[in-house]
């Protein structure tokens, strides 16, 4: 989507106001399609952080030469959060609301469920209960805590909403 937008970008008369809201309409929501499901390494992350800045920086009309710091990019542009932490963000909206769900319902089954049987040899494949728990760990909160609150939405909401996701 961002490279259909390509001569948006490069377009000077347009401003950089005009320009993040068409990225945010327009790039973000692509992205981020279905990414409360998504199961991120930390390479897929950092790939993530990656991609997001080149963006940016594209839209502020930059490359990597001027030696620009990301922060002062992203400062500029007002970007606080990153890509990664909308999807941290999304993905414990997702978890409250699948944690609220009566436990005949798929999706639930499917968070509460064992497979049995064993897995292949060599490392064992990051989860999304794994991520789910790394950005509980950033929240400062465990599994059980977590339950307790997901039963208020309004609270979880802005717990989540409020909480520092970003990189310790």
């Amino acid at each position: 989507m961002f490279g259909k937008l390509n001569k948006i970008w490069k377009d000077k008369s347009i401003s950089t106001r005009t320009k993040m809201k068409l990225y945010e309409t327009f790039v973000i929501p692509v992205l981020l399609y279905g990414s409360e499901c998504w199961c991120l390494r930390r390479e897929d992350e950092r790939r993530l952080l990656t991609t997001e800045m080149s963006w940016l920086r594209r839209i502020k009309g930059r490359s990597k030469r001027d030696r620009i710091r990301n922060e002062v990019t992203r400062r500029e542009l007002g970007q606080t959060d990153t890509i990664v932490d909308r999807i941290r963000k999304k993905r414990l909206k997702w978890l409250g609301h699948v944690m609220r769900m009566g436990n005949d319902r798929l999706p639930s089954m499917a968070l509460h469920g064992y497979v049995e049987g064993t897995r292949s040899r060599g490392r064992q494949q990051k989860t999304w209960m794994d991520n789910i728990r790394e950005d509980l760990e950033r929240m400062k909160m465990n599994i059980a805590e977590a339950k307790e609150q997901i039963k208020d939405r309004e609270f979880w909401r802005r717990q989540v909403e409020d909480s520092s996701l970003a990189l310790a």
